[in-house]
């Protein structure tokens, strides 16, 4: 990592979720926001510039996640980006990666494997190396 701070957006419009993860990663030296619609989320990337983003699929309002990362990839390709969805499939997770998201998780998961997995993200993983 090349400074001590990481910025992370979360975009979930499951607000306790949010919270929750928001907390968790704050606990560990994270700077976090959260947005609860990829418009709100999108609206606080030049000002926050994060270094990773936790994105949601299912989101209120006109946008979903997959529109969301097509958005973001056009304002900003270097940022990491792990979709999440409780409603995920192998067709969904193949459009998240394609359209440029680094990693794909299935919700519930745990906080601590998904900082695991958002530390991955942002330190070993080139953006063209994608996992689910």
């Amino acid at each position: 990592m090349s400074r001590s701070v990481l910025n992370v957006l979360i975009v979930e419009d499951e607000e306790v979720l949010a919270k929750n993860i928001g907390t968790y990663l704050r606990r560990y030296g994270y700077d976090v926001r959260i947005a609860h619609s990829a418009e709100a989320g999108l609206s606080e990337l030049e000002a926050f510039k994060p270094d990773a983003i936790l994105l949601d699929f299912n989101l209120p309002g006109g946008m979903n996640g997959l529109e969301a990362l097509v958005r973001i990839r056009a304002i900003d390709r270097n940022i990491k980006v792990i979709m999440m969805t409780a409603y995920g499939s192998d067709e969904l997770a193949l459009k998240a990666v394609e359209g440029g998201a680094c990693r794909f998780v299935a919700k519930p998961i745990s906080v601590g494997v998904l900082k695991k997995i958002l530390e991955e993200a942002i330190v070993d993983k080139p953006l063209d190396e994608a996992t689910f």
